[in-house]
């Protein structure tokens, strides 16, 4: 049995646990810029999205440099999306999350601990990149979720608490009943989809990851959370003059046709991309949603047992 070195503090740890967040950050910011354009997430290098100038490293320190150098391009002045230094930093205070719920959490082994902090962390950095991705492109890689179905129930095989059954049902009934009531039944009786493709196959590595409670919990807070953010969409629409307006789910572009769909005239919809919702959903489970659950069950069994 191999223990955590004494002789590093746990603050030591979540600093190296902040800045390896930051790295893999800067990362998903490739990933979220270039996979939509079907470009390298690896080659070239950080590259200024206006001018194509390379990025020099002293450049390319997460959220540091984005704020060292106002949100501008050194080389031609461009101004950076503040997504970068917002995706970098909430990857690194995830990463110490993280950290906190696995390897300082007095696990078995500090081999247990690490293992289990790297998967999770693998879990919200998925999480992140996909949900930002489908925020602003209305759509989710196959390239995350797929593979991230397959780790899910690889690493509760053999790593994590719940074992194989559950994670697979899970997944397989989650991605069913999605697919089933909001894309397919959903276009049988309006004609379009009333979600993307892609956000069954994301409840698919969130019951895969997470198991039963953890899908059902993403899937009812997701949903809240976009009813909320669609209806607040709503209402800047409204008092801004386009009182004809709707909170939806749904794929800007057809997956058939590979299109966009003309704009309805007759009503100015705010369209809400799910998945950004089932990811936030699915991270709060993972440092929330237990204690909640734990919580919520006591208090209804208090109430209805008296």
């Amino acid at each position: 049995m191999i223990e955590i070195p004494p002789v590093v503090a746990d603050w030591q740890w979540m600093a190296a646990a902040f800045v390896f967040g930051a790295m893999w950050g800067s990362f998903a910011n490739v990933v979220i810029h270039r996979w939509p354009l079907e470009q390298s997430v690896v080659r070239p290098a950080s590259r200024c999205p206006e001018c194509g100038a390379a990025i020099r490293c002293r450049d390319n320190v997460p959220v540091l440099s984005w704020l060292l150098l106002r949100g501008r391009c050194r080389a031609c002045g461009a101004r950076i999306s503040p997504r970068y230094p917002v995706v970098e930093l909430a990857l690194a205070l995830l990463s110490v999350g993280v950290l906190r719920l696995t390897l300082l959490a007095d696990p078995p082994t500090f081999q247990q601990g690490l293992g289990e902090y790297f998967i999770w962390f693998a879990f919200v950095w998925a999480l992140v990149t996909a949900g930002t991705i489908d925020l602003e492109h209305y759509l989710l890689p196959d390239c995350i979720t797929l593979p991230g179905i397959a780790v899910g129930l690889a690493a509760n095989a053999f790593v994590l608490d719940l074992g194989w059954q559950e994670p697979l049902i899970a997944a397989a009934g989650g991605f069913a009943a999605v697919r089933l009531l909001f894309v397919d039944g959903y276009r049988l009786l309006t004609g379009r989809s009333g979600m993307g493709a892609g956000d069954p196959k994301l409840v698919a590595m969130l019951g895969a990851f997470l198991g039963i409670r953890g899908v059902m919990f993403a899937l009812f807070a997701g949903a809240l959370q976009g009813l909320i953010a669609g209806t607040a969409m709503v209402v800047l629409r409204r008092r801004g003059g386009r009182l004809e307006a709707e909170p939806v789910f749904e794929e800007e572009v057809d997956e058939e046709t590979g299109e966009a769909p003309a704009a309805d005239p007759r009503m100015l919809k705010a369209r809400v991309p799910f998945g950004p919702f089932l990811a936030l959903g699915a991270i709060e489970y993972l440092f929330f949603g237990p204690a909640l659950l734990d919580a919520w069950s006591a208090a209804a069994a208090g109430l209805f047992g008296n």
